[in-house]
């Protein structure tokens, strides 16, 4: 038996299987048997069907219409089964005498009701897999092809339609949103430019393709789509793009971002690094963003997870995908190292070029006491009249609202990140506390990494969080290691080849799911080297109590052994900064030629054992190559090591040494040299109490007083 397809959406159409029916060309036909389907779960009275086709007309021509229109679909099905065997009109329509309805139980289909289904389907996937509602999501937005009968006028259609356009477009947005949080952003912008095929004065659709090409890296195309936006709008509404819009565009004008392909999106472009397993962490961290960016209040981010796991890989997609639509976004990083100068994340923040002009923008009064923190604005501007000492509470309460007009002076929504948040200093936390506060309108969103296990209750951030939470002005983020399939999937990636299932699950239990030492096992190329998995390897921890996996140990090792002497000299020498250092400084205690210092730098880079950190500064990849390098070193050798670095930043900022001085005293004592430290702890103590950092101080002081002791029993052995 032949099945009757019926489409609605978009042009009218009847097909007998795939044959078309092409008798059906009447209006007022094609608007009853669009009623009798859609209301064909009961009876249709016929006097109500003539005044709803033809409510202009008496009762009793709407009444010989509603016969007249009968006849032709008799007629129209008779005229087709002369060719084709379609049953008989009686076998879809049930005709009384008083009423008509579409037989529910005949062999049809309608392209409304599958369409309604397939979204009913993506309802029920909500809580299934990102797979599941992709292709229901997918499914119900090819199925509407259109308008529910875009010829018709009749009254009683438009709720209907409007009913159906806004479900669509519902469905199509969820879409492109699931798209962005799958980083399919080729997907998406394909999503989006349907969307505007179908609602072409959408403004905030024109918005969100914007963002998608920005991402990408094709600025062009997103300067080209609100050019077309604008005109769009002009041409049919005599109106000019909103403000959110012309804002939008304004970042992309201003934007100094490199064009050029994404290499974070895996779908379609391509990537360094795959992402995996990470969609639900990336849909929170993109709704906070959104939060944000739509005028929502200051708000933090936490990302906790293990070391290795992927907290600042996933950071950084965020910064990457934000940066990308023309935000302003500054990055800073803690350090467990003691000597760490008070408000360090907020100085390498205000340092960044980002932040440049919000600096320059700022009146005299603040510029001065933002020069407590970062003097070079003292020698770019000699005009300023220097700080005067910190020495009353409300001077402190100057300095938070200087650096507060600083940081906040971008006149567009702002991304902070600060990683390894769980060794800010306690300076910087009260003043993050305070800009958080200071301005409910401010438009910017800080996000902060934190290792599992590395905050105890009774640390500073500890409080700080928990008044956030109680203020519901903080969103916790935890990653969790990958699974088998997820490890897998991360190593054929970085090997660029299908490998071993014994393998893979070989890998999985040696690494437990840890991003990175599924990185450096595949780097290492030690998954080609059967013998690598062979014989004991003792364990080894790093200075904050984490258990290396025995292969992984050997993975490090194994990177560091393939460095060129002078080059694994030089990270020997790096790690010994214990935290991102500057070409200079690496230079001057580094004891070589600048070529030299070039040749080995580009070594590590190129083996991705550092990265570059902006300006001449860089920083290893990752704490666990640092501590595995500075672990690989003898105890001589590292005193020495730390001799240097001390002499090294000494002279590099020699005309500068107060913001240095605790860094330059950790490594005086490390090297042994407790004289040279006590000096420097004492500036540093000084220096911490021009700005009120008195736990700063009081740490200070209290290790030259070691230093001392230690100076005494060399001196004086047997007090």
């Amino acid at each position: 038996m032949l099945t009757l397809h019926v489409r609605l959406l978009g042009d009218f159409l009847l097909l007998a299987d795939d044959v078309p029916i092409t008798t059906f060309e009447m209006p007022r036909l094609q608007s009853l048997l669009a009623y009798l389907l859609l209301h064909h779960d009961a009876p249709q009275v016929r006097s109500h069907l003539a005044f709803v086709l033809w409510p202009d007309s008496t009762d009793a021509q709407a009444h010989a219409n509603l016969r007249n229109i009968l006849h032709h679909v008799r007629n129209a099905i008779h005229a087709f089964q002369a060719i084709h065997a379609l049953p008989q009109a009686d076998s879809y329509l049930q005709i009384e005498r008083q009423t008509l309805q579409w037989k529910p139980s005949a062999a049809w289909t309608l392209d409304v009701l599958d369409f309604e289904h397939a979204l009913s389907e993506a309802e029920q996937a909500q809580q299934a897999t990102g797979k599941a509602l992709r292709r229901a999501l997918e499914h119900a937005v090819e199925l509407y092809r259109g308008d529910l009968l875009p010829g018709c006028y009749d009254e009683w259609i438009l709720p209907e339609r409007d009913r159906l356009r806004e479900q669509f477009f519902t469905a199509l947005q969820r879409l492109i949103s699931l798209l962005e949080q799958e980083r399919d952003y080729d997907g998406a912008i394909s999503a989006t430019q349907r969307l505007l095929r179908h609602d072409p004065l959408r403004e905030e659709a024109y918005r969100q393709l914007m963002q998608l090409y920005a991402v990408l890296g094709e600025r062009a195309l997103a300067l080209r789509t609100y050019h077309t936006c604008a005109s769009v709008l002009e041409r049919e509404l005599g109106v000019e793009p909103g403000p959110a819009t012309r804002a939008a565009y304004e970042r992309l004008v201003q934007s100094q971002q490199p064009t050029g392909p994404l290499t974070t999106q895996p779908a379609a472009r391509g990537t360094a690094e795959l992402l995996v397993d990470r969609k639900h962490e990336w849909a929170e961290l993109q709704a906070a963003w959104k939060r944000i960016s739509h005028g929502g209040p200051p708000h933090v981010v936490i990302v906790e997870g293990e070391a290795g796991i992927g907290k600042t890989r996933l950071v950084e997609e965020l910064r990457t995908w934000v940066s990308r639509q023309g935000i302003i976004t500054a990055t800073a990083r803690c350090y467990a190292a003691e000597g760490e100068l008070a408000y360090a994340p907020v100085v390498a923040w205000l340092k960044q070029e980002s932040l440049r002009n919000c600096l320059a923008r700022l009146p005299d009064t603040w510029s001065t006491e933002v020069a407590r923190l970062v003097p070079e604005i003292l020698v770019q501007r000699p005009d300023l009249p220097r700080p005067t000492p910190i020495r009353e509470g409300w001077q402190r309460q100057h300095l938070f609202e200087a650096l507060a007009r600083a940081i906040l002076n971008t006149r567009q929504p702002l991304l902070l990140v600060l990683d390894d948040l769980q060794w800010c200093d306690v300076e910087t936390l009260e003043w993050l506390h305070y800009l958080l506060r200071v301005d409910p309108q401010a438009q910017f969103l800080l996000v902060g990494t934190i290792r599992s296990g590395e905050l105890t209750p009774n640390q500073p951030l500890a409080s700080l969080l928990a008044s956030l939470q109680r203020e519901s002005r903080v969103t916790e983020i935890v990653l969790g290691p990958l699974d088998a399939a997820d490890t897998a999937s991360l190593a054929q990636h970085l090997a660029g080849k299908n490998l071993d299932a014994d393998m893979m699950t070989d890998l999985y239990q040696e690494t437990e799911g840890n991003p990175l030492f599924v990185v450096e096992i595949v780097r290492a190329g030690v998954l080609e080297q059967e013998s690598d998995h062979d014989g004991p390897h003792p364990h080894g921890v790093d200075d904050h109590g984490f258990v290396l996996p025995p292969t992984v140990q050997a993975v490090i090792a194994a990177r560091l052994a393939q460095l060129s002497p002078p080059a694994r000299e030089l990270a020997g020498l790096a790690a010994i900064i214990g935290r991102a250092f500057t070409f200079k400084v690496l230079a001057q205690a580094g004891k070589s030629d600048e070529d030299a210092i070039v040749q080995g730098l580009d070594e590590l880079w190129q083996r991705r054992i550092v990265r570059e950190q902006g300006g001449d500064a860089y920083d290893f990849s990752h704490d666990k190559l640092r501590e595995g390098t500075s672990a690989a070193l003898s105890s001589a050798r590292k005193r020495l090591l730390h001799r240097r670095v001390a002499e090294a930043l000494e002279a590099v900022y020699q005309e500068n040494l107060g913001t240095m001085s605790g860094q330059i005293a950790v490594h005086y004592e490390l090297a042994s040299l407790p004289e040279q430290a006590i000096a420097y702890y004492e500036q540093a103590g000084e220096e911490a109490l021009l700005i009120f950092a008195y736990e700063e101080a009081i740490s200070a002081f209290q290790h030259a007083l070691s230093c001392y002791e230690t100076l005494l029993e060399r001196t004086e052995p047997g007090l």
